[in-house]
C-alpha cells in the first residue's frame, strides 16, 4: 500500500501536466512561431476573413478558438480603453489558413505611402507657388520638377502593390500541428 500511493501520485502529476499538442508556423523546414493552448491566434481564414482568438485545444489536425474581438471603448468619462468581446468557439482544420500577419510589418517607410505622400505633397506645393508667382506650369525647368515628382509617386505605387502585410500559406509557408504525446 505504501509503494501503490507515490505510483498512483506519480502517474497523475504526468498525465495532469503533459503538454498538449503544438500549432506551428514553418518558413519552408525552418520553424518561425509556435502557438499553444491559451496563446492569442490572429488568421485569415480560408474566406478571407481575418478572425482573432484565444486557442482552446489543438487536437490531430485541428485547431478551437475562441474568437474575440479587441476593440477601443470610450469609458464613463469619455477616454479610450481597451474592451474584449468573445463571439464563440470556432473549429476549423489547418489546411483552412489562408494567411498569416507578417510580423516585421514596419509600415509607410516599406509600403510606399511615404513616396506617394511626399511627391503628391510637392507637386500641390508646386501648383500653388506657379499659381501665386504667375510663371508657366510646363516651363523647362519646372516640367523637370514635375516629371521627377510624379515618377517618384509612380515608384511609391509599385512598391504599395507589390508589399503585402501579411504571408500567404501554400509552399514557402505552412502551418502544421506537432503532437508531443
Amino acid at each position: 500500500m505504501k509503494q501503490l500511493l507515490p505510483a498512483i501520485l506519480l502517474l497523475l502529476s504526468v498525465s495532469c501536466f503533459s503538454q498538449s499538442d503544438l500549432l506551428v508556423l514553418k518558413q519552408k523546414n525552418q520553424i518561425i512561431q509556435t502557438w499553444v493552448p491559451g496563446s492569442v491566434f490572429h488568421f485569415q481564414f480560408s474566406s478571407k476573413q481575418w478572425i482573432q482568438g484565444i486557442i482552446k485545444q489543438i487536437k490531430n489536425d485541428s485547431v478551437l478558438v475562441d474568437q474575440i474581438s479587441v476593440i477601443q471603448v470610450p469609458n464613463a468619462f469619455g477616454f479610450p480603453r481597451i474592451d474584449t468581446a468573445h463571439m464563440g468557439l470556432l473549429q476549423f482544420h489547418v489546411s483552412e489558413i489562408y494567411g498569416m500577419p507578417k510580423r516585421d510589418y514596419a509600415g509607410i517607410f516599406t509600403n510606399g505611402a511615404l513616396f506617394q505622400l511626399g511627391s503628391a505633397a510637392y507637386i500641390l506645393l508646386n501648383l500653388a507657388n506657379t499659381a501665386i508667382h504667375k510663371e508657366q506650369l510646363f516651363s523647362a525647368v519646372n516640367a523637370t520638377r514635375l516629371g521627377v515628382a510624379g515618377g517618384i509617386f509612380v515608384i511609391g505605387s509599385l512598391l504599395s502593390a507589390t508589399h503585402k502585410t501579411y504571408i500567404r500559406l501554400g509552399k514557402k509557408y505552412t502551418v502544421t500541428t506537432i503532437h508531443t504525446r
